[in-house]
């Protein structure tokens, strides 16, 4: 296991941008070779949890499940950002997948991101793709597939620069990702490959290490931003920008896949951002909300993309 995401973090020759994050973790328990929790008749322990919000660090280690979180703060076109980089690693069936507010009316409950969190004790999670938001709206919905059921399906019928352009995350059982931009998949297509999950928001920010040229289209102002990147099997990338607070400005998009092209990812998505972005760690949000409306909360959902129970 990455012991420290700050290595993927030097200063740019460019010196566009900075960043500190905390030191070196040295607390760290008996682990594997491949860095999951030592676990045997002697260890009693199921998981190892560490939260330390003053430094900027959680960590959940398990025999099947590896959870890092570090927060960075810096200088971004001269203005200050904090974000935070989540390296995620799991093995034995564990995967990610979409917890809802209530699973007997997955288009319509909404629930903040730390109660569903705390409801289902998912370690760890991001926020979704707030698909219930274009439903109340009436709004184009996207190709939103959740435990294998349909919900709808009326999306664009090509890649579009619009807000949110409605690109595709499908969720599988092995736990691997799959990102598409509308028209490439049916509903049907991606039951018939076995998708139990399907989210629409995006734009994809790269695949295969190349970023969308829709990055400096549309998705160019500074806000709070959540984000997932693909490291390989088993190992991801979750990346949440705070925004509209006091001590970050937010980012364009732009930052969001450099920084996880940085950190050796080779494909990435874009979550819902703004007021819905949170990232949560054991039922918290480790990150600040921004500010909107005179409130500084990150508002209700329909559902959050997680991984991991605890017991």
């Amino acid at each position: 296991m990455v012991a420290a995401l700050a290595l993927f973090f030097a200063l740019p020759a460019s010196g566009e941008w900075t960043a500190t994050a905390p030191p070196p973790f040295e607390g760290w328990p008996v682990r594997t070779s491949e860095g999951y929790l030592w676990v045997d008749d002697t260890q009693p322990k199921k998981a190892f949890i560490f939260a330390d919000d003053s430094l900027g660090r959680w960590i959940y280690l398990s025999r099947d499940l590896q959870i890092s979180i570090e927060r960075l703060t810096g200088r971004y076109e001269k203005r200050d950002v904090v974000w935070y980089m989540a390296d995620i690693r799991f093995r034995d069936g564990q995967g990610f997948r979409a917890y809802p507010a209530d699973p007997k009316r997955p288009s319509r409950a909404q629930e903040k991101p730390e109660t569903i969190a705390r409801n289902n004790q998912v370690v760890y999670a991001q926020n979704g793709d707030l698909f219930s938001f274009r439903v109340y709206n009436k709004k184009r919905v996207g190709l939103i597939i959740r435990n294998g059921k349909v919900l709808y399906e009326k999306t664009y019928t090509h890649a579009v620069s619009v807000i949110p352009p409605l690109d595709e995350l499908a969720l599988f059982p092995d736990g691997h990702m799959e990102m598409r931009t509308p028209g490439e998949y049916s509903a049907q297509d991606y039951l018939d490959a076995g998708a139990l999950d399907v989210l629409a928001f995006g734009p994809i920010l790269f695949q295969n290490r190349v970023k969308d040229e829709r990055l400096e289209m549309s998705f160019t102002h500074r806000e709070p931003r959540s984000a997932i990147g693909v490291m390989g099997p088993g190992h991801f990338i979750g990346i949440m920008v705070e925004g509209r607070n006091k001590r970050s400005a937010g980012a364009p998009l732009r930052f969001v896949a450099d920084r996880l092209l940085e950190a050796g990812c080779h494909e990435a998505f874009t979550l819902d951002g703004g007021q819905t972005a949170a990232m949560l760690f054991m039922g918290n949000n480790v990150t600040s909300p921004g500010i909107y409306n005179g409130y500084q909360k990150a508002r209700k959902q329909q559902d959050i993309l997680g991984i991991g129970r605890w017991e």
